[in-house]
């Protein structure tokens, strides 16, 4: 085999007369008798073999062996093409290689599936077949994507003085809001290591090291139950930093999105594809803040697709309070909640069929219905226009701000959550109607000043809302409402705090020092500013449930490193496969990772989770239980 002197993809007129040679995988071949044409394939795209029996009979003859997918060789002299036979679908579409030469290097079977750009199979097929479907001209240039957001993401953070560490795989199980997966040890039978969610905890031990800035491209496992936007096992671009404000870790990441975007649009490799990041709208930081507070009041969710941002929400819940409505009133009076969207110009934009599969949706989602309105120079019009009054009806009007020819659709029920998730929902819904999502505009903001704590009511717990080891606001007053708790004798700590004085309401005010970036209504990263201090760290513990014997347990090493003097640190976290699926407007994790897991978790490609021998159970020292029969 010759040495390749030059990749497919790359060659160009100014290589005329050259004599080259190429490697590659047969894409198509034409025989027009007295010639033959192969267009061959490689990961820089594709070039046009010309074998002509004017030039070498045998070689024309020879090329009948040749089948799709066969890997070869060929050397030629670089020729243009006439004007009429060029072409602007490749790159080399104006020159073309008069072989002299040739060689198979590997024949081929029939593939699985089809190596073209618009392949429409079976997903599953896609995934078992998955090193076929990685030689298509769109997955190999999402993996050249991937690997350029990576190099954006190393040159900022290396321009700014961070040192990349790698830190264990091997891990120890954390309440970091998934199942873990877990990993037996034969040297230590009946004890288990857990694969990292995130490598949270190392981080910090970097800053209370002294490295001062650290960042990482992990891998993370999460066993979840499986959708479109998750995988068991994905990558993210993990921060840590020590004595920064919000703003310092805010502002970095912002540079690190910026030029992600610009080393991608930049990139000549991609002026092939149509996503939405090169032809999209521009990314200029510093970007738009938005409270937790103002997110949840005008978009029912703490990560709102800003597309459409003037498509706000309204809070009824006052004026249902008055209103004569027994519904809304009732609501009001329990502390529920009413909300009301207005869908303007919409006043004929469903039919009465439609508008009912609205409220079973909404009743899919545990609300008890779904109001319809329509606006008329008159008043309202719709289901429940006549329990509410001219006056009443007019109020309503003026506190969404709707016009005649819209439609209102309202939801009310005692639990905030359940109105939240539909009012998200049916705005999401109307926003697609409006054609106001493009795909091609890039709405992003921070959401900060989130919850400190949620709260469970069904047995009176409180969660981290973020995680236990993020700083609150006002660390003095955790501190006393965890000596409060510490002084009472109920089972619970909020049940001990309410004893001692402290309103459900003020523990649910508390705030923490979390922030989270929102691309089109994504969240592609989070992070927050940790807590330094033992006794700081101790109180959050407190209030939520985890007491000093379980603390030691679960995080001793932490509070020890604690201990030693740890600077103030905070830091971010960013899918990278999130983000990227959103740069190239796709829909699906699967399809920007090189070989995922399929929508139940398992490798079609290589088979796996798979059995393992009996003999290696016993030596791990795990026992299997048949799975109960249904």
């Amino acid at each position: 085999m010759k040495t390749r002197t030059h990749r497919c993809g790359d060659l160009r007129v100014e290589h005329v007369g050259q004599t080259v040679t190429v490697c590659g995988w047969v894409d198509t071949k034409r025989d027009r008798g007295g010639v033959a044409f192969i267009l061959l394939r490689d990961v820089a795209g594709k070039v046009q073999l010309t074998f002509a029996e004017e030039i070498n009979p045998e070689l024309l003859a020879a090329t009948k062996e040749v089948r799709h997918e066969f890997v070869i060789t060929a050397t030629g002299k670089v020729r243009e093409r006439d004007a009429e036979n060029k072409t602007t679908t490749m790159a080399s579409g104006d020159i073309e290689i008069a072989v002299e030469s040739f060689e198979i290097l590997n024949t081929a079977v029939t593939p699985a599936i089809e190596v073209r750009d618009d392949l429409k199979c079976d997903s599953e097929l896609r995934l078992k077949h998955r090193f076929i479907d990685l030689r298509r001209r769109p997955m190999q240039a999402m993996l050249q994507a991937r690997a350029k957001l990576l190099e954006c993401a190393r040159e900022t953070l290396g321009g700014e003085g961070f040192l990349e560490v790698e830190t264990p795989v091997l891990y120890k199980r954390t309440p970091e809001g998934a199942r873990d997966f877990i990993v037996p040890s034969r040297a230590h039978r009946g004890q288990f290591y857990a694969l990292p969610q995130s490598p949270q905890l190392f981080k910090q031990l970097c800053m209370i090291s002294g490295l001062d800035r650290y960042y990482q491209v992990a891998r993370c496992f999460r066993d979840e139950d499986k959708r479109a936007d998750r995988q068991p096992e994905f990558t993210q671009i993990d921060i840590e930093m020590s004595f920064p404000t919000r703003d310092d870790v805010m502002e970095l990441f912002e540079k690190v999105v910026g030029n992600v975007f610009k080393g991608i649009r930049e990139d000549a490799r991609f002026k092939d594809q149509s996503w939405p990041v090169l032809s999209g709208s521009e990314v200029s930081p510093p970007f738009e803040r938005m409270s937790y507070e103002q997110a949840m009041r005008d978009y029912s969710i703490d990560r709102p697709d800003l597309r459409s941002r003037d498509l706000k929400l309204t809070d009824l819940t006052g004026w249902a309070a008055g209103c004569s409505f027994n519904a809304f009133k009732g609501v009001a009076e329990k502390q529920g909640l009413v909300k009301a969207l207005r869908c303007p110009g919409l006043v004929d934009g469903f039919s009465t069929g439609q508008l009912k599969n609205l409220e079973r949706d909404a009743k899919g989602m545990g609300a008890t219905g779904l109001a319809n309105l329509k606006v008329t120079d008159a008043g309202l019009e719709g289901g429940i226009a006549k329990f509410i009054p001219e006056v009443e009806q007019k109020a309503m009007i003026d506190g969404v701000g709707a016009k005649p020819g819209d439609l209102l659709l309202i939801c009310a029920h005692e639990k905030h959550k359940i109105v939240h998730a539909v009012m998200h929902n049916m705005r999401l819904l109307i926003a697609e109607k409006l054609g106001l999502h493009d795909n091609s505009k890039f709405a992003i903001c921070w959401i900060i000043d989130f919850p400190l704590f949620e709260y469970r009511e069904e047995d009176e717990k409180l969660f981290a809302s973020h995680h236990p080891f993020t700083l609150p606001q006002d660390v003095a007053r955790v501190r006393e409402m965890a000596e409060i708790s510490r002084k009472g004798g109920e089972p619970h700590p909020v049940a001990r705090m309410l004893r001692g004085g402290v309103k459900i309401e003020e523990i649910l005010a508390l705030r923490n020092n979390q922030y989270d970036l929102v691309i089109n209504g994504i969240e592609i990263a989070g992070g927050s500013i940790r807590m330094h201090r033992t006794d700081d760290q101790a109180d959050v513990f407190e209030l939520v449930g985890i007491g000093k014997e379980e603390a030691d347990k679960k995080f001793g090493f932490l509070m020890s490193a604690l201990d030693h003097g740890a600077p103030p640190h905070g830091g971010i976290a960013s899918g990278v496969d999130r983000l990227l699926m959103l740069l190239l407007g796709l829909d699906n994790i699967q399809d920007v990772i090189a070989f995922p897991k399929s929508a139940t978790g398992r490798d079609l490609m290589i088979d796996t989770p798979n059995d393992v021998e009996p003999a290696l159970l016993d030596e791990l020292g795990v026992k299997m239980i048949p799975k109960p029969e249904k």
